[in-house]
């Protein structure tokens, strides 16, 4: 299986249980290892056809400074989670998060590593106006769902949470008249699929309250 590797990426978050570090950022570093098969890209040139590590690199950041994780090991079975709903040709991730400053000179650092394969996180599919929710993980602190929004399809709220984050994972939506692309986040309003494709939206919630149609 090939491997794509994101090495030493450097991000500040909220993330652990004592005070202080409830109440402010601290430097973190992620080591990400990705399994897929990369010769579809390989021989097509297609960057479709494969994990595009930018893109990724923007998606990590973006939960870990929306969730501010109490445990790294909730942060990197979410972060794992998100990965295989953004990325359907992803088969199996490994994720290791280090926190560098947490024994200030007592010791390097602290970290967490995980493997996880996408068979690890079984999808429960439910039918909506909409089009379908997919549901990727959910425990008392978050929710993670894959929404797909078939063409013709109107959105009239992502979620009923009162804190959420979500972002476009594939093809287009529009919010009036501006649209939506792979990557870009999502207001808390209705969205359309004008297009003639399924478009797929990657939605956090929190508390972990399901998504409405």
């Amino acid at each position: 299986m090939d491997e794509i590797r994101i090495e030493g990426l450097e991000l500040v978050c909220i993330v652990g249980v004592r005070p202080r570090e409830r109440r402010r950022k601290q430097r973190v570093r992620l080591d990400i290892r990705l399994y897929l098969d990369a010769a579809p890209a390989g021989r097509t040139g297609r960057i479709g056809l494969t994990c595009d590590y930018s893109r990724i690199a923007d998606e990590v950041a973006r939960l870990l400074r929306f969730r501010a994780y109490r445990l790294v090991e909730v942060a990197t079975e979410e972060l794992a989670a998100m990965l295989f709903a953004a990325h359907p040709l992803l088969e199996q991730v490994d994720l290791r998060l280090e926190k560098p400053q947490v024994f200030q000179g007592r010791a390097r650092s602290a970290s967490v590593r995980i493997h996880r394969e996408r068979g690890q996180f079984p999808s429960v599919r439910a039918g909506q106006d909409f089009g379908e929710i997919e549901t990727k993980l959910e425990t008392h602190e978050a929710g993670l769902y894959v929404l797909s929004v078939q063409p013709g399809r109107k959105l009239s709220r992502l979620s009923s949470a009162e804190r959420q984050l979500a972002w476009l994972t594939a093809g287009e939506l529009f919010v009036g008249d501006r649209g939506y692309g792979v990557g870009d986040p999502l207001p808390q309003a209705t969205v359309e699929n004008r297009s003639s494709e399924t478009a797929r939206v990657f939605l956090c919630t929190v508390p972990g309250a399901g998504p409405g149609a």
